[in-house]
């Protein structure tokens, strides 16, 4: 029976450099997005690929490149499998995630940020709303559809809703504990209000395992990026968090992400920022760094914003700066995205803090697009998935070519990064998208091996 032709994976960047192995041989380094993989082939190999095809390879090549995702049979539809898969992901997880904003204010005033901060939010201070809250999410952990649960606790700033975000961590424990469902939790937080008490009580108590943090770049560059609405400072208090983290044992468990928001305002400071955070002694495994790029939330920011390819250069030398100085990133994704995010999948909710129910996170408290909610937290039914939102079909309209995604190389691992902006006409493709071939360079180099 004849073999089917081989041909090479549509999802293959491969890095401009070729590096010399200790034993001589000379690779060449790629990246398969859509298993998150780094490879190194013979540059004999690579040759061999590029002039006279996968059928000029010795059998046992091309079967060892097949097992490895590089070559495909010809005919196959590579994109249609990750769309599929997206779509499954979406429809039949069987873990449930709820965004939940204990607080409609943020004690930040940063200029890029699109929400509307407001103290005059009293649900969430009403113990009906309390247990309105409660009653959805145990809902979740007792229909024995789901083995696992996670809380995303957004703002607003959570921490100035730390009371609420107490009372319903109990609640959401017990009600885990009882029906032995998995739960875990994470905080995004500007970390202004962290300190070790709050830690110990957000872990130990709350069951708060991953915190996302924000410091904007060296002390002054992220004071000025992001006002405390008292005049005070927060870097030196976000540090120390920080530090308490990692010096308490009791806390072993838990692992903070460093955000960097960058605009043009902080572009050019990767490498003080870096050096600023190894010298405050973050330079630790459980403490990673990543950069991401300031846009729009239905705001104007249009004088802070990248542009892609200087966004993407820009996201090259802060990678690269961390690894300098010792701290700890991901320099490429580790696993394909198939969920890009909770507007795509009804196992996925946003409970805002006036008890509306919405899909995406960059809705409530945004100008323009409150009214977009889906139900309230008080009407829907407990025992149904989120009530249906427009971005529901997502991988309908990424299978009928609404987008951009069908012929992108990092669909696997980008999954179309915001339906919400495509569908607004802002196409929010990440500078992954021009910066993969040298970020596979840079993590080639850091993991020792050497240009040839």
């Amino acid at each position: 029976m004849a073999q089917p032709e081989l041909v090479l994976s549509r999802y293959l960047v491969f890095s401009p450099t070729s590096y010399r192995h200790p034993s001589g041989r000379l690779l060449r380094a790629l990246y398969h997005t859509a298993r998150a993989r780094t490879l190194l082939l013979d540059t004999r190999t690579v040759d061999v690929l590029a002039t006279d095809g996968p059928a000029a390879l010795p059998a046992g090549e091309q079967t060892r490149l097949t097992d490895l995702g590089v070559l495909v049979p010809a005919g196959t539809d590579e994109t249609a499998e990750v769309i599929a898969a997206g779509a499954q992901a979406a429809e039949t997880s069987r873990h449930r995630q709820f965004v939940v904003m204990p607080t409609a204010y943020c004690n930040m005033g940063c200029g890029y940020c699109g929400q509307r901060h407001r103290r005059d939010a009293p649900a969430t201070r009403t113990v009906r709303h309390r247990d309105a809250v409660a009653a959805r999410v145990e809902r979740a952990m007792a229909g024995g559809d789901h083995d696992s649960v996670l809380v995303r606790w957004f703002g607003g700033e959570p921490l100035m809703g730390y009371a609420v975000l107490r009372d319903l961590s109990a609640r959401f424990v017990a009600a885990a504990d009882r029906h032995q469902v998995a739960y875990s939790a994470l905080l995004v937080t500007n970390g202004a209000l962290l300190d070790a008490r709050k830690l110990r009580s957000l872990h130990l108590d709350c069951r708060v395992d991953q915190l996302e943090i924000t410091i904007d770049g060296p002390q002054q560059v992220h004071e000025r990026s992001r006002p405390l609405n008292s005049g005070q400072g927060s870097y030196d208090r976000i540090t120390a968090a920080l530090r308490a983290m990692l010096d308490d044992t009791d806390l072993a468990g838990l692992r903070a992400t460093v955000r960097s928001n960058i605009g043009l305002h902080n572009a050019g400071q990767a490498t003080e920022f870096a050096t600023a955070m190894r010298d405050a002694g973050l330079a630790d495994p459980r403490i990673r760094f990543y950069p991401s790029p300031v846009h729009s939330w239905g705001n104007d920011v249009s004088d802070l914003r990248l542009r892609q390819r200087q966004a993407a250069e820009t996201e090259l030398r802060w990678y690269a700066a961390y690894l300098a100085a010792g701290l700890h990133c991901r320099v490429l994704p580790s696993q394909p995205v198939r969920v890009v995010c909770t507007a795509t999948s009804r196992h996925s909710e946003v409970l805002a803090p006036d008890g509306r129910i919405y899909s995406c996170t960059e809705q409530p408290l945004v100008p323009g697009f409150t009214d977009e909610h889906v139900g309230s937290v008080d009407t829907a039914n407990p025992r149904q998935l989120r009530p249906a939102g427009r971005f529901d079909d997502w991988y309908t309209g990424l299978a009928a070519g609404e987008t951009g995604c069908r012929n992108c190389p990092i669909l696997p691992v980008c999954g179309g990064a915001c339906p919400k902006l495509w569908r607004e006409g802002t196409p929010p493709c990440p500078p992954l998208k021009d910066g993969l071939a040298g970020r596979i360079d840079l993590f080639a180099r850091s993991s020792g091996l050497v240009p040839a």
